[in-house]
Formats: structure tokens, sequence, C-alpha cells
């Protein structure tokens, strides 16, 4: 119907591994995108990852290769507007879109921890039950708690198709890339995460706030401050400790408490030990 309407219109399927609405989550029972679009399949040339993936874990899918991995963010929640983003060279209009999308000219992407997301983990919250993709392998998808069916994670269904996962690697500037000359990512923790945790008080209090906006108004936004700042910089403006705890986000220093059937993971950075400089 789309294309009757424009030949130019652009379908990008969301948040593809989210079980409960996700094109290939394990609730629609899609397994590939001919499956769901028939011979029309063709005509979808990106696909976005939703929080609980990241480019890394589509690689070694099938259905993804020839087709451009991109990740969109929230538009509903001004804090998290740029959490998730796409980052193309391409001219700044609908037509430069499209061909980056077509092409797989994208720049690079900037990604959440995955194990953040909501659904990475296997697991049923009524139960505070959570499990990897082995655990259930070896158990059964229901609960043994109480005999339910589980949710199955993202991660799980690429499993079950890929048959593996790939991770890529990160190199010094933080930014995670393959031999194979696919789209480099970044994976990012949030600054309303990083600097309470940091500082040690309240996501709303004062000194975080404050924080916040010295460092996006003296650097230039939150994207250049996660992805960009340089450490002496950083420590200029707000501190050794919260400098180093961004660098180790970037670098990722962290460790995550993955997220799962609804419930959204935790992401700890390291601040222990001096930061090197790139």
């Amino acid at each position: 119907m789309l294309l009757d309407i424009d030949p130019l219109a652009m379908v990008i399927p969301a948040h593809i591994w989210t079980p409960w609405c996700g094109l290939l989550g394990s609730k629609l029972e899609f397994d590939s995108l001919e499956e769901c679009f028939g011979g029309l399949a063709s005509t979808v040339h990106a696909v976005e990852t939703g929080l609980s993936s990241d480019p890394a874990m589509n690689w070694p899918v099938p259905e993804m290769a020839g087709r451009t991995i991109v990740s969109f963010s929230d538009a509903h929640s001004l804090p998290n507007l740029g959490r998730e983003a796409t980052v193309s060279r391409q001219m700044p209009t609908y037509v430069g879109l499209k061909h980056a999308l077509e092409q797989n000219k994208i720049a690079y992407i900037v990604e959440f921890y995955p194990e953040e997301g909501r659904y990475h983990y296997n697991g049923h919250c009524k139960c505070r039950l959570s499990q990897s993709s082995e655990q259930t392998l070896k158990g059964g998808s229901r609960c043994p708690v109480c005999g339910k069916a589980m949710t199955l994670r993202g991660l799980h269904r690429v499993q079950s198709l890929a048959g593996e996962t790939s991770k890529g690697m990160l190199g010094p500037d933080g930014f995670i890339r393959v031999v194979d000359g696919r789209t480099p990512f970044l994976r990012l923790v949030q600054l309303e995460e990083v600097l309470p945790k940091t500082l040690e008080v309240g996501r709303r209090s004062k000194s975080v706030q404050t924080a916040y906006r010295k460092l996006c108004v003296e650097l230039g936004d939150e994207l250049t401050v996660g992805a960009k700042a340089e450490l002496p910089d950083l420590e200029r403006i707000a501190g050794e400790r919260v400098a180093q705890a961004i660098i180790r986000a970037r670098k990722g220093q962290v460790s995550v408490e993955p997220g799962f059937d609804g419930q959204y993971g935790t992401v700890r950075v390291g601040l222990e030990g001096p930061v090197r400089l790139l």
C-alpha cells in the first residue's frame, strides 16, 4: 500500500527481535523477512536493532546480509532522544537518507548496551527468574518455578536462526568493527545514568543536572560527550571521577545485569584504577 502511494516510500521493521511485536521475535513466528513480506521483501533495505540487540548480534544472521542495520531511539521521551542513533554522511534530505539505507552508506551507529534492554535474557518476571540461552536450552523454555512459558529474549532468537553470534573487535576509539567492512558501532551509557552513580546522588539532584548541562554546553551535546570528548576536557569540566566514568563507558569497561521479560538491565561503570589516554 505504501509503495502504491509513493514508490519512494521506505519500510524499516523496528526492534526486530522484541518478543511480543518484533518481526523476528519469538511470539510472531516469522523466521525470515520473506515469510512476512513475500515478494516485497527485496524492497526492505534496512532493519532496526531495538534496545535488546546491537549490530554484532545481527551480523551472523543470514537475513541481514545485504541489508543496512540501523538504530533509532524513542521520540516520546526527551531524555532518551538520541540514546540510539544512526549517523549518515549523505545529504540530509529524504532522498539522501533513502540512498544511504539502500546502498548501506551509513557512517556509524550509536547503541545502548543490549544487555540493558528489557528482553535480553530469557525469563519470567513474576517469578523473578532470568536465564541465559544456554540455561534455557538445558532446562526447557518453561519457568521452573511456576511452569508457565518464559519470554524468550532477542539473543535466544538470534542464536536459533544464526547458530552463533559475533562480538566484533573493540578498538581504542571505542568503535566495534569486523573485518568484512560492516558499519562500525559504538556503545554508550547515557549521562543520566553515569552521573548519578558516579556522583552518588539522585538522578534529579542539582549536582547531576548542573554537571549534565555544563558538559553538553561546553562540549556540544551528549553524543559528543559520550563518544568523542577527550579526558582532559572532561576532567576540566566535570572532575576526574566523572571523566573516568565516561571514558570507561566508551571503552566497554562496564558490568551489566541483563534485562529480562520487560525488566530493564542495569549498567555499572568500573571506577578502579587510572584511565589510560588514547
